[in-house]
């Protein structure tokens, strides 16, 4: 995916490295999929921080990449994470709540450009993409929405316990 892959700034964090790596070796090499990885955008003032935006026949989408090892327990609101070898749980808003409203900013800037006067924009669909391979996924289906994970091997297998 080198020629329609564009890694705007270097990740200075290597889980982050090692996600975006997976992405660029999954996405197909060929039109009419683009990705562009760690760039900013700013909007009324405020910094938006975007981890990969992928354009592809299936729409364009705003990926955030959370890569977190141990226990994911949540719903659509509330996600409680209990790392490995602790037994106390964390609680964070779910994700996805952020990067939603963060396609919509980055949709608002695109809306203002010349280059967009007079044209339909596109849906930008916000996903989670939880990429830690020591992750055991316990969310609850309101909680998956909009979430992926490592998904399978070639031979079918599990990367990731809890079926992302």
């Amino acid at each position: 995916m080198d020629r329609a892959w564009i890694q705007v700034t270097p990740s200075e964090f290597s889980w982050e490295r090692d996600a975006l790596a997976f992405l660029k070796q999954r996405l197909p090499d060929h039109e009419p999929y683009r990705a562009w990885a760690n760039f900013e955008f700013l909007l009324d003032g405020s910094i938006g921080e975007v981890d990969v935006l992928v354009v592809s026949p299936k729409g364009v989408f705003l990926i955030e990449i959370k890569s977190w090892p141990g226990e994911l327990r949540g719903d659509a609101g509330t996600w409680r994470r209990t790392p490995p070898g602790h037994t106390r749980e964390r609680s964070d808003d779910n994700p996805l709540l952020l990067t939603n409203r963060k396609a919509k900013r980055l949709k608002s800037l695109l809306a203002r450009q010349p280059a967009f006067r007079g044209q339909q924009l596109p849906y930008i669909a916000a996903l989670v993409f939880l990429s830690h391979p020591e992750l055991d996924c316990r969310l609850d289906p309101s909680g998956r929405e909009g979430i992926t994970g490592l998904g399978r091997n070639d031979d079918g297998t599990q990367l990731q316990k809890g079926g992302l």
